[in-house]
């Protein structure tokens, strides 16, 4: 059994095929955690949750819907070009109570959106998404569940403000690109390393891969971004997370199964996910 531990069939880019992919996953025991953005796409992973034993769902909102943004055509499918700023509320909060969300996330700091705004937009998206970081720090430890991070070269930071809120539940570092001595640092405190698709398109993450113990990597796709080779450039999807496997047991010099069925217990481990006939959490 595979687990796509951060995938989006929650996302307008499966808005045609999105049922008859979940249902073939099931059938080749493929699980997935379906990870919210936004609000919308938060309640949408919810819902598959609901509807599909192979689904789990994380609830979050993402650094790029704090501050007005252009619309990726991928995430969401309705017709305004900018979307506007969302604030993590108690509609989220209301949807971390429902069977089968697992996680807070993905959330975290990117300051890569608005790199070419004025010092002054800078600053002020900038702290919207420190207060949307920090809102969902806090409804973690509430909630007691783990998170689940998007950080874009903003590990060092992540980690001081998460060690200032003293969090203690657990997370992961979702497609992770860092450096080996922030990979170690982030082990340190006990969290996750999420590795996608990416690590297939050159040798630049080998030697983290080879150091990272098995225990405490998960793997992902990302989907419907970022494919793994041989499918770069296509739109990305769960079943694609085998090329990540296979890109780890062959620097591990593990097999295949070996590296399957470990990821699969860090991701039940990690999110506490029992797997029965009513899948509670």
């Amino acid at each position: 059994m595979i687990f796509d531990s951060h995938t989006h069939l929650n996302l307008a880019a499966f808005d045609l095929d999105r049922e008859s992919l979940i249902k073939k996953y099931l059938k080749q025991g493929i699980f997935l955690i379906n990870v919210g953005t936004c609000y919308q796409t938060s309640y949408l992973a919810a819902e598959l949750a609901k509807k599909y034993s192979n689904c789990w769902a994380s609830i979050g909102l993402h650094p790029s819907h704090t501050f007005p943004s252009k619309k990726d055509e991928k995430e969401m499918n309705y017709s305004s070009e900018i979307l506007k700023e969302e604030e993590f509320d108690k509609r989220f909060s209301k949807l971390l109570d429902r069977n089968k969300v697992i996680a807070v996330g993905e959330c975290g700091l990117d300051y890569s959106y608005f790199k070419n705004f004025s010092s002054q937009k800078q600053i002020e998206y900038q702290e919207k998404e420190k207060k949307n970081f920090l809102a969902q720090i806090k409804v973690a430890k509430v909630k007691r569940l783990p998170m689940i991070f998007h950080l874009r070269n903003l590990y060092l930071e992540a980690l001081e403000i998460l060690s200032e809120e003293k969090f203690t539940g657990g997370g992961v570092f979702h497609f992770f690109s860092g450096t080996l001595e922030e990979a170690k640092k982030i082990l340190r405190e006990g969290y996750y390393l999420g590795f996608s698709g990416i690590i297939t398109y050159s040798d630049k993450y080998d030697k983290i891969i080879k150091e990272v113990p098995i225990e405490r990597i998960l793997v992902e796709t990302d989907a419907p971004y970022v494919a793994p080779f041989p499918y770069k450039g296509k739109r990305n999807e769960p079943l694609y997370v085998k090329e990540v496997i296979k890109k780890i047991a062959d620097l591990k010099n593990l097999t295949f199964e070996e590296v399957e069925n470990q990821t699969f217990k860090n991701t039940l481990e990690l999110f506490r996910i029992k797997l029965n006939p009513d899948n509670n959490r």
